[in-house]
C-alpha cells in the first residue's frame, strides 16, 4: 500500500492535488470553483482547467459541460487518492512530534 500512496502522490502535481482538494469540499459548478481557487492563488484559471480535464482523465472527478450543468463530484477513485493524502499528513505529523 506504501508504494501505491507514493505512485499516486508523484503522479499528481500540486495543482492538482489542490482541485481535487476543493472539489471534495465543496458542491458547485466546477467553472464557479476554478474561477474563485484563481482568484484565491493566483494560478491562471487556463492551468486549472487543464489540470482538472487531466484529473477527469483520470477518473478522479467528474463535472458538468455548457449542455449538461452539474456539480463537480469527486469520484471514487478520487476519494481513495484523498484517503492517501490524509494518512500521509498524518504520517507526517506524528514524525514531527
Amino acid at each position: 500500500m506504501e508504494n501505491l500512496r507514493r505512485l499516486l502522490l508523484r503522479t499528481l502535481n500540486d495543482n492538482q492535488l489542490l482541485i481535487l482538494n476543493r472539489v471534495a469540499s465543496n458542491s458547485q459548478p466546477l467553472t464557479g470553483l476554478l474561477s474563485k481557487l484563481s482568484q484565491e492563488t493566483g494560478i491562471p484559471l487556463s492551468t486549472l482547467k487543464l489540470n482538472a480535464r487531466i484529473l477527469r482523465e483520470f477518473n478522479l472527478i467528474s463535472y458538468g459541460s455548457v449542455r449538461e450543468r452539474r456539480l463537480a463530484e469527486v469520484e471514487p477513485v478520487g476519494v481513495l487518492v484523498l484517503r492517501l493524502m490524509e494518512a500521509d499528513e498524518r504520517a507526517k505529523i506524528r514524525l514531527y512530534d
